[in-house]
């Protein structure tokens, strides 16, 4: 019998390793794969400086090298295991798309990751305001409810007392846990970036104007009016369902494009405790994970004005998981992380031609669902205390600093120091007032407003009372039932 040759045992005991390694290449390197993460942040504005943060299985990644195009190639040792920042860098000078690719190189294969990175023109410093949302800027001009009637009547013309209060009732139902002006500081700053030359010539740029000036004051409560009226109210943007896969990648499809023609857009964001609005000036798209960041610019915090690391530069991750997706935020001021349930579009407008038939239907529409429902509507402005008592003396609403939750009927809402009730019509109950809010900025007390909604057998009756006579240290009590509110 003749012995094998030695080519043909040497060719067995290489076609064996080969099958050994390409079995072992399809097991666990798999799961390696996906136990890697290396994601992009940024923090900065343009040009970015850019994080690649790696996530990986202890003493796992030897190194890892990147491709950013026209820019080079740089290769990395990698000496610690913990998720920590690889790189920081500013691979790309000029505003624009690009294509990146990462190796990973670890003891059992090696990896690859791509991602698309694209910015536009956003400068910390320049591009955003230098004072924030919050409530100093409130208390530095009128209160939103004010200028919200006052825009209504420069749109529509006069409007009667029950406009006026079911426009306020409207307003309150679509803010979350605080008001202010995001929509207004978002489309004032997509106009001037996008409109340099209309710059007021005594600031030269956005980051430069000042909050006592109050033609800006005006502009920025209109835009945000024209923008919610528009969009929101008019109901061509729902702020109501939750938002499925197709839908989100429809809004991101109109981001990427904004931010393909180098034009940043806005968005509105919405969770259960949040209706907000910011910036979106660039996106990166991690290939391999199907994860899209939102790099968008805050106005939260005053006086950002360093370009290569601001608070406000903040990242929004979408992640999607077969037909559902997650949407994260760590908003890096309040060292926590929010979630979004929706995320859309909004393109700023030259200019909002507002149709009187479409507001008055939206009146109209929402008249007839207190009547249909039988649920008076209270709205309280600027105190510590309002709530809620029935005949048996149990409670609903808020006393500086407790909550009363007493009467399942009735729906109770705090925004800041505002507030909400929602009852049956057809019971009684007794409304208290106390404590005031004071101004800091003009260093007086602020005016507690009254409003209401009563349906009745003929349509509905409003009630608005202004710079209500609430003490500090006594009651103020109403008597509330199907005839209106009256002191009792």
């Amino acid at each position: 019998m003749k012995r094998p040759r030695l080519s043909i045992i040497i060719g067995l005991m290489i076609f064996t390793m080969l099958l050994a390694v390409s079995v072992r290449a399809q097991t666990l390197p798999a799961d390696l794969n996906q136990s890697i993460h290396l994601n992009v942040e940024c923090h900065s504005g343009t040009p970015l400086v850019l994080e690649f943060v790696l996530k990986a299985p202890e003493d796992m990644v030897r190194s890892v090298s990147f491709d950013f195009e026209s820019d080079g190639e740089y290769d990395l040792s990698i000496s610690r295991p913990t998720e920590e920042v690889i790189f920081r860098g500013v691979p790309f000078r000029k505003a624009g798309t690009y294509r990146t690719t990462a190796y990973v190189h670890t003891k059992e294969g090696n990896f690859t990751r791509e991602y698309i990175i694209a910015y536009t023109e956003f400068v910390w410093g320049r591009d955003n305001f230098q004072f924030a949302n919050d409530g100093k800027f409130e208390d530095s001009g009128d209160f939103v409810s004010d200028t919200l009637i006052e825009w209504a009547e420069n749109q529509f013309g006069q409007l009667s007392q029950d406009e006026k209060v079911l426009l306020l009732s409207i307003m309150y139902d679509i803010y979350k846990g605080s008001i202010g002006r995001c929509y207004g500081f978002t489309g004032e700053q997509i106009y001037y970036i996008t409109h340099p030359g209309n710059i007021p010539e005594q600031y030269g740029s956005i980051y430069w104007m000042r909050e006592e000036d109050r033609t800006i004051f005006r502009n920025m409560d209109y835009i945000q009016n024209d923008i919610v009226f528009s969009n929101l109210l008019s109901g061509k943007i729902s702020v109501q369902e939750q938002q499925n896969r197709d839908d989100l990648m429809r809004e991101l499809d109109v981001i990427k494009e904004s931010i393909g023609e180098g034009e940043p857009i806005i968005i509105g964001y919405l969770s259960n405790l949040m209706h907000h609005s910011m910036v979106v000036y660039g996106y990166f798209e991690d290939l391999f994970r199907g994860t899209v960041t939102l790099l968008t610019a805050n106005n939260w915090e005053r006086e950002q004005n360093n370009n290569t690391f601001s608070e406000d530069a903040e990242n929004i991750v979408i992640e999607f998981h077969g037909e559902t997706q997650s949407l994260r935020w760590y908003d890096l001021t309040k060292k926590k992380f929010r979630y979004p349930k929706s995320v859309f579009a909004v393109r700023r407008e030259e200019r909002y031609d507002l149709a009187l038939d479409d507001f008055r239907a939206l009146m109209e529409r929402t008249k007839r669902g207190i009547i249909e429902a039988e649920r008076s509507v209270i709205i309280v402005e600027k105190t510590e205390t309002a709530f809620l008592e029935n005949g048996e003396g149990k409670r609903q609403g808020y006393s500086k600093p407790r909550y009363y939750r007493e009467l399942d009927e009735v729906s109770f809402k705090k925004i800041d120091y505002n507030y909400i009730f929602q009852f049956p019509a057809s019971q009684e109950y007794r409304l208290f007032l106390k404590k005031r809010r004071y101004n800091e900025q003009l260093e007086e007390y602020k005016m507690v407003n009254l409003f209401g909604l009563i349906p009745t057998d003929e349509g509905i009756t409003s009630v608005m009372l202004r710079d209500v006579p609430v003490e500090d240290e006594q009651d103020l009590v109403f008597l509330v039932d199907r005839d209106g509110i009256r002191p009792e």
